[in-house]
């Protein structure tokens, strides 16, 4: 073998020992510390890490409408020894629509607006076609607008995104512009016909709170939600965007191992799921959902409001054509919430979450107030945390029949 053979052999194996090296990172074993949260649950989670070949994992277990076990175990960028902490944060993806529907059903409460104010009623100013005149916040927050987002992009057409993902106009600016350009697209469907997925009705609800209080939508949230509930660590955002040593950065596979990356999605698609926030914050979220938080402060909701985010308007099915691979038998949509009527009666609520570099899922049982709570730091097929979910639930089978919801899994459903 001559000199420039063996010298290309050399670097070819170095190269392939290196990228082993870098794809065991993931996988190897991480130590649990007392900043991972409950051991045994932490050990749990390492075991699942490994199996599912995640950067991290951070969960939860609510029993009885309290926090059983919570941990989190990992690395915040793949190939180091970063590791992650319980209170580390994570994007929950579209997870955070529940949040804005609970902001919405907030600021209803509080007379801004009410449940079948329309978008003609917010904004008599904006030119739109006739079919969306009447579409009420209620049909946007609940699927049932009758408008169905691109195909490729899951918004509006990409070559009406593109000015928007770098814009330096306000966050409120550009979703104003997104809503008025998506009033020029006719809604397939009369609203309330159907239940069509779309990112861009609550992008468009998430603009009608803005015009109705004059503020931005991160702020009402801060205001309203966030500081009410005591959620010291929830915001909107990739978390490492601006802590890139003490957050999670988000991953995506590249050919032989994840690839770290600090920005997700752009900032201004907040409303339709943006939201970063530790697994114990989103716990009590979730607690508050299910009527059990101690820190809410002067009935933040009433129960009748609260069920009523939890239960699906009316009777429309699914659009079978955008969502061939949904249960429809079983499934519906709430308001913010997918729901699952089980052969018992009972109604289970979640919904599942993924941006371009994080994925999330929450399952939750308000008649026994149990839940599971997931997310990872990385862009992954929703099988893992459903597997991920499965192994939770097996683990703990004398304490709770923890819920899992049968959600979809077409890549619509992000």
């Amino acid at each position: 073998m001559n000199t420039i053979n063996k010298k290309f052999v050399l670097t070819y194996l170095c190269l392939f020992f290196f990228f082993l090296y870098l794809l065991g990172c993931a996988t190897s074993p991480a130590p649990i510390t007392d900043k991972s949260g409950d051991a045994d649950f932490a050990q749990l989670l390492e075991t699942i890490r490994q199996k599912e070949k995640l950067p991290a994992i951070a969960a939860s277990v609510i029993i009885g409408g309290n926090i059983y076990v919570k941990a989190a175990v990992g690395t915040r960028k793949y190939g180091t020894n970063d590791w992650v902490t319980i209170e580390d944060k994570f994007l929950i993806g579209s997870c955070g629509k529940t949040f804005t529907a609970t902001l919405a059903a907030i600021l209803i409460e509080k007379g801004f607006l009410e449940w079948d104010t329309t978008v003609q009623d917010v904004f008599p100013e904006l030119k739109m076609q006739p079919e969306w005149e009447n579409i009420t916040i209620q049909q946007l927050l609940s699927n049932r607008s009758g408008y169905v987002d691109d195909s490729s992009s899951h918004l509006l057409p990409s070559e009406e995104l593109t000015d928007l993902w770098d814009s330096n106009s306000s966050l409120k600016k550009i979703r104003l512009i997104y809503s008025e350009r998506a009033f020029n697209h006719k809604p397939i469907h009369p609203p309330d016909e159907v239940i069509v997925y779309a990112n861009s009705g609550f992008l468009i609800a998430g603009s009608m709170l803005e015009k109705v209080t004059n503020k931005n939508f991160e702020i009402l949230m801060d205001e309203q939600l966030f500081q009410s509930l005591g959620l010291k660590s929830a915001g909107f955002g990739s978390p490492a965007a601006n802590e890139s040593i003490s957050e999670p950065q988000g991953h995506v596979k590249g050919v032989f191992f994840y690839v770290p990356v600090s920005q997700d999605l752009p900032d201004f698609i907040a409303p339709m799921g943006n939201v970063a926030i530790s697994i114990g914050d989103w716990s009590k979220f979730v607690m508050f959902h299910l009527g059990n938080h101690q820190d809410t402060k002067n009935n933040l909701l009433g129960s009748g409001t609260i069920k009523k985010l939890h239960t699906p308007p009316n009777s429309a099915k699914w659009n079978y054509e955008a969502h061939k691979d949904a249960d429809t038998n079983t499934l519906n949509y709430a308001l913010g919430w997918f729901t699952e009527k089980r052969g018992d009666g009972n109604i289970l609520i979640g919904h599942k979450g993924r941006g371009k570099s994080f994925t999330a899922v929450v399952h939750t049982d308000p008649r026994n107030k149990n839940a599971i709570l997931l997310m990872t730091n990385a862009k992954v097929d929703h099988i893992h945390l459903l597997r991920a979910a499965e192994a939770i639930k097996n683990y703990y089978p004398s304490q709770a029949n923890l819920p899992i919801v049968n959600m979809p899994t077409h890549s619509v459903w992000q």
